[in-house]
């Protein structure tokens, strides 16, 4: 997430894997025109890159999502959009709400085979503290300090 708009009213965030959808969008329309090329000369093996194409187009729905988050003193709100290509959400939660913003992180281990070393990762994602519980800010963990740099903008933002 990066920070587009900050002003003692209003603290605008957003996430946009554009990158991430330009290719998969790239990877869905390759195997699906190899299909298309294979069906038109009448081979059934154009239906295993049409499969192909159907579960990247699966991965580019669920996974490429635009995340807007403003904070409005003003209004009195704060307002989560997220964007999919199937369509918008949008949560608003009352600004006197939020608590305040933390890091929320995520620890993967994996185990060692054939003599290897065992890894541990971690990704992390922003939330809010509100009564009700935590809210998220996006829908995935990412790796780096992105999660760590928007609670700390969040939390200045909100001190009078």
């Amino acid at each position: 997430m990066k920070v587009l708009d900050q002003t003692p009213d209003r603290l605008l965030l957003e996430e946009n894997p554009l990158l991430l959808g330009v290719l998969l969008a790239i990877a869905v329309f390759l195997p699906l025109a190899l299909a298309v090329v294979l069906l038109v000369q009448g081979s059934w093996f154009g239906l295993i890159p049409l499969a192909v194409a159907a579960f990247l187009a699966l991965f580019l729905v669920l996974f490429v999502v635009r995340t807007r988050v403003l904070f409005d003193r003003p209004a009195g709100h704060v307002v989560i959009r997220l964007r999919r290509l199937t369509g918008e959400t949008a949560q608003v939660l009352p600004l006197a709400d939020i608590r305040a913003a933390r890091v929320e992180t995520s620890i993967s281990r994996s185990t060692p085979t054939n003599g290897g070393t065992a890894t541990v990762s971690e990704t992390h994602r922003a939330v809010l503290l509100t009564p009700q519980g935590e809210v998220p800010l996006t829908t995935a963990y990412s790796a780096g300090d992105g999660a760590e740099r928007m609670a700390q903008a969040i939390n200045d933002w909100l001190q009078p």
